[in-house]
């Protein structure tokens, strides 16, 4: 049976961000099954596999001469600036007039840009990290002046961190072949496949830190789910650590992290909800953990952004989910396309490619699986563009 306790106050948050919880852990007095063992390793087993699936066969030829924003949460966070990127090149194939916008992390900008693109008279916007709860009234604004606004990967108003509102965005990138939202892809699959990996490597006996970013209603998401499958793990203890998106873009993460790794000497795990978390102050914290004795020490990211690709080689890192994210971008354009054609959004058959030392890419940079991998030749075709 577990027990749960208090340890720490709650952590603030952004101004317009999400009501988060603060440091708890989970007491472990038993040993994990052997069926949650068995699932999780086989569920690792088909994420390094790779669990992409058929690229769209058919859409409507490009709608030219569009002009379109994408809004990046941040240009320092992969996570928000590869997609964008990507739909930045998938724009200029489809002949739009694009232009990629710095969110500084900062909803206040967030909402500053949307009301730009307004007065500049934008055809569309496609958000990248920004999820609706931070700019709602924005939305309404820019959509009220004939703005489209595309989710990319981004949550509509409707989650259940923003109170399970109605959903604002025009559209949205859709994921999994029964055409899922942004949540509850990152609940369903991308949260639990971390936790996955974990049980699985650990054979169900783990002592975890679990670095909660709740203040980012995605992130909040992630660290949901894998606490939710590790309350399924009864050999496992968790230990959960609150940080901000101020202690990330301020240089205090590694502070924290180290902090933790010295208040739960025994743990053997630490992970993060997003890849930026290692780069920016966790990776360091671990690696002088482990030059103090915690040889074994594991740290698990999330996106598999090309920064965590070289630190899982020189062994910082031991784990990240592996998303396609500069496909992101080209799917998202994709579909933006096929809203400006007024026809139905498909799976784009992007999945996920689990990696570690022993299952890494070929190249620097996880863009799908090698089965994927002519995704920006499918789609230039389906467009009707060289």
């Amino acid at each position: 049976m577990k027990r749960t306790r208090i340890a720490a106050l709650c952590a603030p948050l952004l101004a317009l961000a999400l009501a988060g919880c603060g440091g708890s852990s989970s007491d472990s007095a038993g040993s994990t099954s052997t069926g949650v063992i068995d699932e999780a390793k086989a569920a690792t087993a088909a994420a390094f596999a790779g669990t992409d699936r058929a690229l769209p066969a058919g859409g409507p030829p490009a709608r030219e001469g569009k002009t379109v924003w994408a809004l990046a949460c941040s240009t320092q966070a992969a996570g928000c600036v590869l997609p964008a990127e990507g739909f930045v090149a998938a724009s200029q194939a489809l002949g739009w007039n694009v232009k990629l916008v710095d969110g500084k992390a900062d909803p206040a900008v967030y909402n500053a840009q949307l009301r730009a693109a307004a007065a500049a008279s934008v055809d569309a916007v496609a958000l990248f990290g920004v999820d609706c709860s931070m700019v709602k009234a924005s939305i309404g604004h820019v959509r009220g002046v004939g703005v489209k606004v595309f989710g990319g990967n981004a949550l509509d108003c409707d989650d259940k961190f923003s109170g399970g509102g109605e959903p604002l965005f025009d559209e949205h990138l859709r994921f999994n072949d029964d055409l899922i939202s942004y949540e509850d892809y990152m609940s369903t699959f991308v949260g639990p496949a971390i936790a996955d990996w974990v049980i699985a490597e650990t054979g169900g006996e783990a002592e975890i830190i679990l670095m909660r970013q709740n203040d980012n209603a995605t992130l909040r998401l992630v660290g949901d789910s894998q606490a939710a499958r590790f309350a399924e793990c009864g050999g496992c203890i968790v230990h959960e650590v609150p940080f901000t998106a101020g202690d990330l873009f301020g240089g205090k993460l590694q502070g924290k992290a180290t902090a933790a790794l010295q208040k739960h000497p025994n743990a053997g795990v630490v992970m993060v909800p997003a890849d930026s978390a290692i780069t920016l102050g966790v990776g360091a914290a671990v690696d002088q953990a482990r030059k103090s004795g915690r040889d074994g020490l594991l740290l698990t990211g999330n996106e598999g952004v090309p920064s965590s690709i070289e630190l899982i080689r020189k062994g910082t890192q031991s784990y990240a989910v592996g998303r396609p994210l500069t496909w992101t971008g080209w799917a998202a354009a994709d579909g933006l396309n096929r809203l400006f054609a007024g026809v139905d959004q498909v799976d784009s058959g992007m999945g996920i490619g689990s990696m570690d030392a022993d299952h890494l890419p070929k190249g620097d940079v996880y863009d799908g699986n090698p089965k994927s991998s002519n995704y920006q030749e499918n789609y230039k075709k389906i467009w009707g563009v060289d």
